[in-house]
């Protein structure tokens, strides 16, 4: 009569933590699609800003391109005032380049949605590896810590 009752309230306790650990995943992914929006309208904003300034500064800026070169061909003649200017404009870009490029290497969206999954993740390794250890205890033991950029 008493294994009935522990085996149905284990049983209760199986399907209750399988429940909780359901509604987990799923705020997770909640929490992943609300973070995945919002690093897309954020980006979106930058975009818009930046595509209604360039017509403007690029107009000015050859401008004072073609400027520069007038002010060379005196010493260089007007082809050479050109290709110095044009030469190093390709190569100040292609700095620029490499640099932004390393800008969005270094970027980590969802950021916050990978933390949390990892937190998750190191409260049920201690459970799934089944050495009866507490889990504060050998959480750090499983997972590395997250990274912060």
């Amino acid at each position: 009569m008493y294994k009935d009752q522990g085996n149905e309230s284990i049983i209760a306790l199986i399907k209750e933590t399988a429940d909780g650990f359901g509604h987990l995943l799923a705020d997770h992914i909640k929490l992943a699609r609300l973070e995945l929006v919002a690093d897309v309208k954020s980006y979106g904003r930058q975009v818009a800003l930046i595509a209604l300034i360039v017509p403007i500064l690029f107009m000015g800026y050859a401008i004072v391109c073609l400027g520069l070169a007038a002010l060379l061909a005196p010493l260089v003649g007007h082809a050479g005032g050109l290709l110095l200017v044009g030469g190093a404009h390709v190569v100040i870009g292609a700095i620029a380049i490499a640099v932004a490029v390393g800008r969005l290497r270094r970027a980590q969206p969802m950021s916050e949605s990978v933390e949390e999954m990892s937190r998750s993740m190191e409260t049920f390794a201690p459970a799934r590896s089944g050495n009866g250890a507490h889990p504060a205890a050998s959480a750090s033991s499983h997972f590395p810590p997250p990274s912060r950029g």
